[in-house]
């Protein structure tokens, strides 16, 4: 009997340890803050693809950018950060109609959309963030889908915490309100992974746009690693409804 417990001992304490590493992991919690070191530059890749139906007719475009973003000061508050666009790319398809743009090959450029891109390409902006992901202040030209980041509350989160962020914005010259529940699907000591859900809905109602996707958040600095938005929408013009789907995929690396 005496050999028995000896030998189901070890078994016990494994099982008893399996328990504990998972209840310790369950109650990881980590405070998420946008925290750019002074110096620190980030590669940012951003896909923009839309399928949108016209009258019956498909029209798809896909955007590409990278941008470089430097954080340049710092304080317990903010960050401010320089950001700069070094590469696009623009494709549009309509009605067997083609419109290209490549940064790498100006030379053959589309005029109709070359000069919209020209005008940004190695153009510094100076963008603002609280230290919540918040843009506090941006340039009116500064391409906002380049500054995807999460908005963070201000307590620690763990799997499972949820918050929402209200915020109004202008599309297209209308005033839009975009409602965006973030959860915390996994936390890890690298990483944080959020699963998004929400609306974007303009007062007019000519815009209406469900929003759903993931982020996976670098503890570290507060910055999206990857992450996929996707926005079916409804867009109504002078009484046509159209349909279209957007999606945003967004990549990220520090550079030094």
């Amino acid at each position: 009997m005496k050999r028995r417990i000896k030998q189901t001992l070890p078994i016990i304490l494994v099982f008893v340890g399996l328990a504990l590493t998972s209840s310790l992991c369950k109650a990881q919690g980590v405070l998420l803050r946008y925290n750019l070191k002074v110096g620190e530059t980030v590669s940012i890749n951003t896909t923009i693809d839309q399928n949108m139906s016209i009258m019956g007719q498909e029209m798809t475009t896909t955007l590409t950018m990278r941008m470089y973003m430097t954080a340049t000061e710092k304080t317990d508050s903010i960050v401010t950060t320089q950001a700069k666009l070094k590469a696009v790319t623009y494709n549009a398809n309509f009605m067997g109609h083609t419109v290209a743009f490549d940064s790498d090959h100006l030379e053959d450029a589309d005029p109709s959309v070359a000069e919209s891109f020209k005008g940004l390409l190695d153009k510094t902006f100076e963008v603002v963030y609280d230290i919540y992901g918040n843009i506090i202040s941006a340039p009116e030209e500064y391409p906002q889908e380049q500054g995807v980041t999460a908005v963070f509350p201000k307590e620690m989160v763990y799997e499972g915490s949820q918050w929402t962020r209200n915020t109004k914005s202008e599309i297209n010259g209308e005033t839009a309100q975009s409602v965006g529940t973030y959860t915390v699907k996994k936390i890890t000591e690298e990483d944080t992974e959020l699963e998004i859900t929400g609306y974007i809905n303009s007062d007019s109602g000519s815009i209406k746009s469900d929003l759903n996707g993931t982020m996976l958040i670098e503890n570290e600095t507060g910055l999206p690693i990857s992450a996929t938005l996707r926005l079916p929408m409804t867009i109504t013009v002078e009484g046509t409804t159209m349909s279209a789907m957007q999606t945003i995929s967004l990549t990220s690396e520090k550079v030094h």
